[in-house]
Order: C-alpha cells, then structure tokens, then sequence
C-alpha cells in the first residue's frame, strides 16, 4: 500500500511486527495499522506469514511504515515488537531494533529480557469486556501509543470500516483501555528486567 502524499524527502522508516498464534487476529491488525497510515499520508507495507493451522499455529504481520516509497516490505529490525505467547517472543525477540521496544501480553509470555519491556494483559482486557477476539483490537491501542505514525482518529476510522457493528463497542473500549495502560507506562524510564509489568 502507498499513499503519494507523502514526502519523498524524508526516509524515515518504522517497523512495527506483531506475532502470536492463529485466532488472535494479528493479520487484520496489521492490515488496519497499514491502511491507516495512508490516511496520514504515509507509504506502507503489510506482510504475513502464519502456520498451516487454521487455529493455534504461529501468525505473524509486519507493517512497514515510511515517508517515502518502501523498497522492501518486511521488518528487518523492528521498532516495535509485540508478542503475544511466549513461543512468539522466543522467535521474533532476534529481529528486534537494538532500542525498540517490546509489548507483550502479561498472561502468556512470562520470560522477556530486553531493556524497554512494557507487559500488558491484553486477552484479560477483551474478556473482561465481553469479546475475546478483539485482543487484536487492544493490540493495537498499545501500539498507537508508541507509534509516531499514526494516530488514534486514524486508526479507529479504519477499525469501524473494517469491523461489524456488533464488535465496535468492545474493540474501542479494548483499544482505549490498551492505550491508557500504555500511555501510564513511561516506558523510557524502565531499567532492563526479567518480567516488566505496569
């Protein structure tokens, strides 16, 4: 996906990659990540992998967002790391910017040793609000928050077209919930620890 608007002068590039198991809908989170950018007038990229299980296997998306054209699609150092089992911070944890940051969920992943840790419950947040499957939706709420790319307005305009009306009311709760947490956190001042929690 890129949107001309953007300036072809400035080639800063963020990578932000979202990882856990088939089910937590880190694919369409990645896709509305990507297409909300563009109405910031941003370039942007989206790729996935996920296992051949259609439930519980790895899933992975990667959103490359740019000022200016995007010549290659996949996260190679990613800003932001989020992970949502343990499996999947095992295995993507090496891709990590050397001072990017990593959110996970508090429940799931329970050994992280990186110096900018910010550890979210973020299934617990979906439950509590009725609706399980927007994980990805709180997901994301984290992710706005340290993302300078995007916005919330933006990004909730994309959510509304891409979800049902039966599930907007718990996905912005579960997204807004997500972002006050993540905005609480002050992150930069952290030291690096076995487990990080807000």
């Amino acid at each position: 996906m890129k949107n001309t608007t953007g300036s072809p002068d400035n080639k800063a590039r963020f990578e932000i990659r979202l990882a856990g198991s088939g089910g937590q809908g880190v694919i369409l989170a990645g896709i509305i990540l990507a297409e909300a950018s563009t109405l910031e007038g941003k370039y942007s990229a989206h790729s996935q992998t996920y296992g051949p299980e259609a439930r519980g296997g790895s899933s992975r998306s990667d959103v490359v967002l740019s000022d200016s054209e995007i010549d290659y699609p996949w996260s190679m150092e990613s800003h932001i790391l989020v992970a949502l089992t343990q499996e999947s911070y095992d295995q993507n944890v090496p891709n990590l910017n050397a001072e990017g940051l990593i959110i996970v969920d508090s429940d799931m992943v329970h050994r992280v040793h990186w110096k900018k840790c910010l550890s979210i419950p973020f299934r617990r947040i979906a439950r509590d609000l009725g609706e399980e499957r927007a994980i990805n939706m709180a997901v994301l709420g984290a992710v706005a928050a340290f993302c300078p790319f995007i916005s919330r307005k933006s990004l909730l305009q994309i959510i509304e077209k891409r979800l049902p009306p039966s599930k907007l009311d718990p996905s912005i709760q579960a997204f807004d919930k997500s972002m006050e947490l993540a905005k609480r956190s002050n992150i930069s001042n952290w030291d690096n620890k076995d487990k990080c929690e807000i």
